[in-house]
């Protein structure tokens, strides 16, 4: 039962561990899909299909987004993901249901699905949006997945932005640097709530160099009665700082106009969730501005990389303090009950394998809770599997086993 346990922590990572759902029935190939993990099933692009479009579109969803769909009970669901293809850098998953596409509407069977992705070649920069209920928990989402560029280069999508805001167009033009992919409107108002996103954290990510600029909005409202006639107004005024690098501040003075007071917005979380995860000077944020300065069409100074330091540290705390709140927040929030020792457990075998295998991009990633790389390299998942489950089945009275309750001592749980 362990065995199995710690198969299906391989292949679906930190996940699949607490899934209480019951298993579909075997013969059910979106199951079967789905617990194939990022490959799914082998593609068999040589099949034919109904309609010369949903043929054509195949090899599309294929060769240009690395998606590749089947169809049970009448309904598309993604079967396969090329690995490190746009689909699977974009926040696609094995297992999602297809709900339809904002080109075909509710169509959710193969040949609509299909046809939709034919559907796409018209456009010089191609993306479609799918609605889906979600592979892992049925849940409804949705997400715009842009194609390959013609150079096989893909756009990837920050994990901590994938499932919040990828369906949102104006976001996905400033993360490819494509302000053609999406309507000018819609840019300025995604730019604008990364902005302020940004301004939050301001003193972290620009220090004193910041340019602070005075926001005031004043909104009245007019009520009527049912005749039209008026009965009285009300004069509502906001008054805030935006605060943007130097070379934002132009843009941003031009636009304070789309500046959005409202308090829910998920692109504004998404990218306070980037911050928070990786800070200003993550890959993820550095995507994001070289984004924002192209829409704005300005140019941000030359920053030197940093200093190489050998990618993974001596001490495994940095890695552990991060993982555990990432995975237990990514678990509670998709509902599942959590065992708190064993995701520090989890964290702290992760941590074990990957400095094991030497591997610091796999440090990397799977400190910031993103199992895309991992996922993406198959010949790693036999020696982690092993290193991992040494780990976490180290019996009473062995060095790991020692850590990991020192480890739970320490946080208290």
């Amino acid at each position: 039962m362990m065995k199995r346990f710690l198969t299906l922590f391989t292949v679906t990572m930190t996940l699949a561990l607490f899934m209480t759902k019951a298993a579909l029935a075997q013969d059910n190939p979106i199951q079967t899909a789905r617990e194939a993990g990022l490959y799914g099933i082998t593609p068999d692009l040589s099949r034919r299909l109904n309609h010369a479009l949903a043929q054509d579109g195949q090899t599309v969803a294929w060769d240009r987004f690395g998606i590749y769909f089947q169809e049970h009970e009448n309904r598309a669901f993604v079967a396969a993901l090329k690995p490190r293809g746009a689909a699977a850098s974009q926040g696609a998953r094995v297992g999602d249901v297809l709900r339809g596409t904002d080109i075909r509407g509710g169509d959710s069977s193969l040949t609509g699905v299909l046809s939709a992705f034919s559907a796409t070649t018209q456009h010089a920069n191609p993306s479609i949006l799918l609605y889906v209920f979600d592979g892992n928990d049925g849940w409804q989402r949705e997400y715009r997945l842009t194609a390959a560029a013609a150079n096989a280069d893909v756009v990837t999508i920050p994990p901590s932005l994938r499932d919040h805001a990828t369906s949102h167009p104006g976001l996905m033009a400033i993360l490819r640097g494509d302000p053609i992919m999406a309507n000018p409107a819609e840019i300025t108002t995604d730019a604008m709530l990364a902005l302020q996103a940004i301004s939050k954290h301001v003193k972290a990510c620009y220090g004193p160099d910041a340019v602070t600029i005075p926001v005031r909005i004043t909104r009245t409202t007019t009520t009527r009665d049912g005749f039209g006639n008026y009965k009285y107004s009300e004069t509502d005024e906001f008054d805030d700082a935006l605060r943007v690098r130097r070379e934002f501040a132009g843009w941003a003075r031009a636009n304070i106009r789309t500046y959005q007071t409202r308090s829910i917005s998920s692109v504004r979380s998404a990218v306070l969730e980037l911050i928070s995860q990786q800070g200003c000077d993550g890959d993820g944020f550095r995507q994001l501005e070289a984004g924002l300065a192209k829409v704005m069409n300005v140019t941000l100074p030359d920053v030197a990389p940093a200093p190489q330091t050998g990618g993974i540290p001596d001490s495994p705390d940095a890695f552990i303090a991060q993982c555990y709140p990432l995975q237990l927040q990514a678990m509670e929030s998709r509902g599942y009950d959590v065992s708190e020792r064993a995701m520090a457990q989890i964290c702290l075998c992760q941590e074990h394998a990957a400095r094991l295998l030497d591997d610091a991009e796999l440090y990397s990633s799977l400190k910031n809770a993103d199992t895309g790389y991992y996922e993406s390299q198959p010949d790693l998942h036999e020696r982690f599997e092993e290193h991992f489950s040494s780990c976490f089945r180290a019996p009473d009275g062995a060095e790991l086993r020692q850590r990991a309750e020192a480890l739970w001592q320490e946080m208290n749980i």
